[in-house]
């Protein structure tokens, strides 16, 4: 996570931030609201998936803009990308026995084997990298920001050295800034894989379209 910005971040630049980045999840939300192009489990769990990892990033925000809870709002943020990776994950990817272990009714045995048939993220990028899918550039992006950022991203999760300090020292309000924007990058990449699902592609153009509108959202 990378604080450097081109812009001077006060709080009524953030503000502005986090009321354009709820309209933006508003119009995403609505675009994708959309039958399945088919009924099967592979899309009723990518569809899921992508919604939990809109939902992170919501969460992300809220924490920053009413709770004024920084570092959990931080351990949301890779939350929102292991959603999103499982979801990638899930549509190119999951056997039909992997399928059954992300969506089979819920129990303590089926549980277990969840944690303990299905690949870790690492894994699971690894093999979307490999099979070169029509998403095979963003599955470069999410790889780049995993590489760059997964230590950080544990420590908020884990309660880590990042966590303590930023904690006892103050979040720069830069370094929110662009966790914000890169939240909303992969809300984007969620919803545009919920676009993808709907097999429609006029809902695809409008979440493309949606991009456009509110890329200052964004971190490019």
């Amino acid at each position: 996570m990378n604080s450097k910005q081109t812009i001077e971040v006060n709080d009524d630049v953030l503000k502005g931030l986090l009321i354009a980045s709820h309209y933006f999840e508003g119009v995403l939300i609505s675009t994708t609201d959309q039958s399945l192009a088919e009924n099967t489990s592979r899309y009723l769990a990518v569809d899921t998936l992508g919604i939990i990892s809109i939902e992170h990033g919501a969460a992300l925000r809220f924490l920053i803009s009413d709770a004024k809870c920084y570092t959990s709002s931080y351990a949301l943020f890779r939350l929102q990308y292991e959603a999103l990776v499982k979801a990638m994950w899930t549509f190119y990817i999951a056997s039909d026995e992997q399928l059954e272990l992300i969506v089979g009714d819920l129990s303590t045995e089926r549980a277990d084997e969840n944690g303990k048939k299905l690949p870790p993220i690492s894994k699971m990028l690894k093999q979307l990298e490999d099979a070169k899918t029509p998403a095979h550039h963003t599955i470069l992006q999410l790889i780049q920001f995993k590489d760059i950022s997964w230590n950080a991203l544990n420590s908020y999760v884990h309660s880590g050295l990042h966590a303590v300090k930023r904690s006892m020292s103050g979040y720069p309000k830069e370094l929110t800034f662009t966790v914000i924007r890169q939240s909303n990058n992969l809300m984007y990449m969620s919803a545009y894989l919920l676009a993808i699902i709907t097999g429609n592609p006029s809902v695809i153009e409008a979440v493309s379209h949606a991009r456009k509108r509110f890329i200052d959202c964004m971190q490019l």
